[in-house]
C-alpha cells in the first residue's frame, strides 16, 4: 500500500513538512537535528496507534499539532484510498487530547478509525527497528506466527521429558553417591547368621558340659568324702577289735558288712572313674565368639544386600534417562522437519531454540 502524501505541521520539533513520496524508495536526508526523525515518527505517529504517539507532540509555544498521510488503498485488504489524519490539542489544564480520523477519496469518514488501523497495521508496520531490540525467542515467536508453526505442545511435551530426565538424572546421582559410598564385605556370608541357633546349640553344649560337672562331683565325693570315712570307720571297728574281744564276733560281721559296702564303693568309684575318663567336655568359647561377631557380621551381610539393590536402582534410572533423552531427541527431529517443510517469507531465515537466525546464524 502506498504512501502517496504527508504533512505534519507543529508536531515534535515541526514547523510545517509536506513531502509526495514517488514510487519506490524515497530517502529522508538532512544534517543532525534537522528533523528526520520527528518526520518518520509522525507517519508512525498517524498509522501506528497512540503507542507510538510521543508523549510531547505539539512543538513548543503551540497549542495544536496535526499529521496526514494520504494512501493509495489496497482492494485486496478491502482498504479504499484515504486520508489518515492525527491531531493534538492542549487543555487548559496542560493535559494533551489525541483524535483520529480516516476520510475516503469520496469524502465518507469512517465511524472507528482507530479499530480500522489496528487491524490493518501489525505491531511492527511502523517500527522496525523494534524487531531488531527484541528478545531472540520474541523474534522468534513472532516468525513462527508468520509461518504458521505451533510448537506449543510439542515445546511442553519436550519440557516436560527435560524436567523428568533432569530429575531422573539427579536419582540417579544420588544413588551412585550413596552406592559409592558404603562398605564391601567380601568376608560376610551371603544370609545372615540366626542368633537364635547359636544360643540354642551354646545352651545344649552348657546343659553336657553342667552333666559332666556332676558326674565329676559325684566321684570327687566318693574320693574325698565316701572313701576316707569307710577308712576312719575300719580303723574305728579295728580298734574296737582290740579293745573289746568281747564283742569280736559282732565286730567282725560288722567289719564284713563294711568291706562289702567299700568294695562296693570302690566298684561304683571304678565305673564312674572310667565314665568320667571317657567324658569329653565340648569348647563353649567357639559359640560365645560367634555369637559375639554375629551382630557385626548380619551389618555386612544387611549392607551387601542395600548395595545389590542400589545398583539394581541405579541401573533402572540410567534406562529410564536414556528412554527420556531418545524421546527429546524425537521431539527435536521433528521440530527441525516442520522448520525445514514450512514456506518462510524471506529466503535463509529460520529460528532454532535460542531464537531467530539467518543464513544459519543468530539473527543479531
Amino acid at each position: 500500500m502506498q504512501i502517496l502524501n504527508v504533512k505534519a505541521e507543529n508536531f515534535k520539533g515541526l514547523k510545517l513538512v509536506e513531502v509526495a513520496p514517488k514510487e519506490g524508495t524515497t530517502v529522508i536526508g538532512g544534517k543532525n537535528r534537522a528533523g528526520k526523525s520527528s518526520f518518520l515518527d509522525a507517519i508512525a505517529a498517524v498509522l501506528g496507534g497512540a503507542k507510538l504517539c510521543p508523549k510531547k507532540p505539539i512543538r513548543d509555544g503551540q497549542d495544536k499539532a496535526e499529521c496526514s498521510v494520504k494512501l493509495a488503498g489496497d482492494m485486496s485488504l478491502l482498504f479504499p484510498a484515504c486520508t489518515i489524519t492525527r491531531t493534538w490539542e492542549r487543555r487548559e489544564n496542560g493535559s494533551i487530547k489525541s483524535q483520529l480520523q480516516i476520510v475516503t477519496a469520496e469524502g465518507n469518514k469512517a465511524p472507528t478509525p482507530q479499530t480500522i488501523m489496528n487491524d490493518l497495521v501489525g505491531p511492527l508496520g511502523f517500527d522496525p527497528e523494534r524487531f531488531l531490540r527484541m528478545d531472540p525467542k520474541e523474534q522468534a515467536e513472532i516468525l513462527r506466527g508468520l509461518v504458521g508453526l505451533d510448537f506449543t505442545e510439542l515445546d511442553a511435551e519436550r519440557e516436560k521429558a527435560y524436567a523428568s530426565r533432569t530429575e531422573v538424572n539427579r536419582n540417579g546421582k544420588t544413588l551412585k553417591a550413596k552406592f559409592d559410598g558404603m562398605p564391601i564385605h567380601a568376608d560376610a556370608p551371603e544370609e545372615e547368621v540366626s542368633v537364635a541357633d547359636l544360643m540354642t546349640e551354646l545352651q545344649r553344649r552348657q546343659a553336657v558340659n553342667r552333666r559332666n560337672e556332676e558326674v565329676r562331683g559325684e566321684l570327687a565325693d566318693i574320693r574325698v568324702r565316701v572313701l576316707p570315712m569307710l577308712d576312719d570307720t575300719i580303723h574305728g571297728a579295728e580298734l574296737d577289735v582290740t579293745e573289746l574281744e568281747a564283742k569280736l564276733n559282732r565286730a567282725i560281721e560288722r567289719l564284713e558288712d563294711l568291706a562289702k559296702k567299700k568294695a562296693t564303693a570302690t566298684g561304683d568309684g571304678n565305673v564312674k572313674a572310667i565314665e568320667v575318663n571317657s567324658l569329653k567336655d565340648e569348647d563353649e568359647a567357639e559359640v560365645q565368639d560367634q555369637v559375639a561377631a554375629s551382630e557385626d557380621t548380619n551389618r555386612k551381610v544387611r549392607e551387601n544386600s542395600e548395595r545389590a539393590r542400589l545398583d539394581g536402582d541405579m541401573k533402572a534410572e540410567r534406562e529410564r534417562s536414556a528412554k527420556l533423552s531418545e524421546q527429546i531427541n524425537q521431539i527435536d527431529a521433528q521440530k527441525q522437519k516442520l522448520r525445514q517443510d514450512a514456506e518462510w517469507p524471506v529466503e535463509s531465515l529460520g529460528y532454532d531454540e535460542n531464537g531467530v537466525t539467518l543464513m544459519d546464524r543468530p539473527f543479531e
